[in-house]
């Protein structure tokens, strides 16, 4: 699609949903694979003031019944697949199928403007997403079109991009990263989007040498699984200039798998939450060697402090809460003033995320609060030794947690997932791991477990809380 196109087609929709009833502020949900219909739907909302939430379609039905119920949603856009699955449950609104023959006919019959464009406020909502439930039930986190700006402005400035770019856009539109952070970036800039429907690595690959992209996002898990395919070796890379990374951890052997891949690869590993716009920090390849372990250095546009307990700052090398502040942090969770309160300190973002900064101002990730491990009245952060564990060129996945223990209070346990054809003992783990950690950082414990059945979302990052859980109902103290 061109960009007049786009702009024609998703004023039509806009004037189809508004004479359909859709109102400024009303919370329409959009429960589809992604897709250019997804991309009209969204921005066709926005242009009659509504706030389109993004559903996650591998939620169950109930879980997205209740997401709905939570935003009071009025329309649910939804593609035909995913309609099936919300059959027998009660309380859903008017549903509208995303199709392309749907859109077009919305198009066709509201192609001559003849009312006010409706009146958008920077401070307006623009879209709910819903935060990943990985430490608990998922809230509806609120972004308006400010938050959105500035996030778009954050990433194209500190990351490069350019009206010249052609990005791939593989993961689900419902979550931020995709959204905010690849596709409305490169709309703002005028450059091209390619939307995958779904991710695999050859779908991947392909559509780099077709469209000729210039960059494209995924979590290290899925460049692993490009790394590793048999055609990545013999695919033509020559356009191909930035790999964004985040979601995971990406130790040093893996990057250099994918720099000789392709040569002159700029690798960007990038930190942030849905709260935050997402976008927080950004290592970028010319600091890799600085500070390697490390999620690089506040993006523009934006405030990052370290805070001890009592919320007083940090001092550098000090271990504290990652805190954030700027235009770009959500308006709060919709409609939950005290679950919001919980997360601002003042005006400052409470990101729940254990780090250091160091006196030139690169990060370094140690843990989720709620992940922290105390074993033996110390605290072990567990991606220090999720870091140690990545590098044995065995392991394919690593999740590392604390699971209660009579004596230890916690014991330190890695959840490894071995390469195909590998071959690892537990013994060869925790001799590897010790090499780097102090002994009571190293693993009293590894568990192997096939890749299909770690929790993950849809992202493919591990999901501790549900991991933790499968565990301790299966593992005696």
């Amino acid at each position: 699609m061109t960009y007049a196109d786009l702009d024609r087609e998703t004023d039509a929709l806009a004037r189809a949903m508004r004479r359909a009833g859709v109102r400024h502020g009303d919370r329409v949900g959009i429960l589809a694979a992604a897709s250019t219909d997804w991309v009209k739907t969204f921005i066709a909302l926005a242009k009659t003031g509504a706030i389109a939430a993004g559903l996650n379609y591998r939620e169950t039905p109930d879980r997205l019944a209740a997401m709905m119920r939570a935003v009071e949603t009025t329309r649910l856009f939804v593609d035909a697949e995913r309609r099936v699955l919300l059959d027998g449950i009660d309380g859903l609104p008017a549903m509208i199928d995303l199709s392309e023959s749907t859109l077009r006919a919305m198009e066709e019959d509201h192609a001559t403007a003849d009312e006010d464009v409706v009146a958008v406020e920077p401070s307006d909502g623009a879209v709910i997403l819903f935060t990943g439930g990985t430490t608990g039930a998922s809230k509806g986190v609120l972004l308006s079109h400010a938050n959105l700006f500035w996030n778009i402005l954050n990433e194209a400035l500190f990351t490069r991009m350019s009206d010249s770019d052609t990005t791939i856009v593989a993961t689900a539109l419902h979550h931020s990263a995709a959204l905010n952070t690849w596709l409305l970036p490169h709309l703002y800039l005028g450059a091209t989007a390619v939307i995958l429907p779904e991710f695999t690595p050859e779908g991947w690959i392909d559509a780099v040498e077709r469209e000729k992209a210039t960059n494209g996002f995924t979590p290290p898990t899925m460049a692993r699984q490009i790394v590793n395919h048999p055609r990545a070796k013999t695919a033509d890379w020559s356009s191909f200039r930035r790999w964004y990374a985040g979601a995971g951890i990406l130790p040093r052997h893996e990057r250099a798998a994918m720099e000789a891949l392709i040569p002159g690869l700029g690798i960007y590993y990038q930190y942030g939450l849905t709260e935050a716009g997402p976008i927080v920090t950004c290592l970028l390849p010319e600091d890799y060697e600085r500070a390697p372990d490390s999620i690089g250095r506040i993006v523009p546009n934006c405030e990052l402090r370290i805070l001890r307990e009592d919320r007083s700052v940090a001092e550098p090398g000090e271990v504290g809460e990652l805190a954030v502040r700027g235009p770009a942090v959500m308006s709060g969770y919709f409609r939950q003033p005290a679950e919001t309160a919980k997360v601002f300190h003042e005006d400052w973002l409470l990101t729940g995320d254990l780090g250091v900064m160091d006196e030139a101002g690169f990060v370094t990730f140690h843990d989720r609060s709620k992940d922290m491990i105390k074993t033996g009245g110390l605290n072990v952060y567990s991606q220090e030794v999720e870091f140690a564990i990545a590098r044995h060129p065995g392991v394919r996945e690593v999740a590392v947690l604390g699971l209660p223990d009579d004596h230890w209070g916690e014991v330190v346990t890695a959840v490894v997932t071995l390469h195909d054809a590998r071959d690892a003992t537990e013994r060869d783990i925790i001799d590897f791991a010790r090499r780097d950690l102090g002994g009571y950082q190293t693993p009293k414990r590894v568990i192997f477990m096939a890749f299909d059945d770690l929790p993950k979302n849809y992202l493919g990052k591990i999901l501790k809380r549900e991991l933790r859980d499968m565990l301790r109902q299966e593992t005696p103290r």
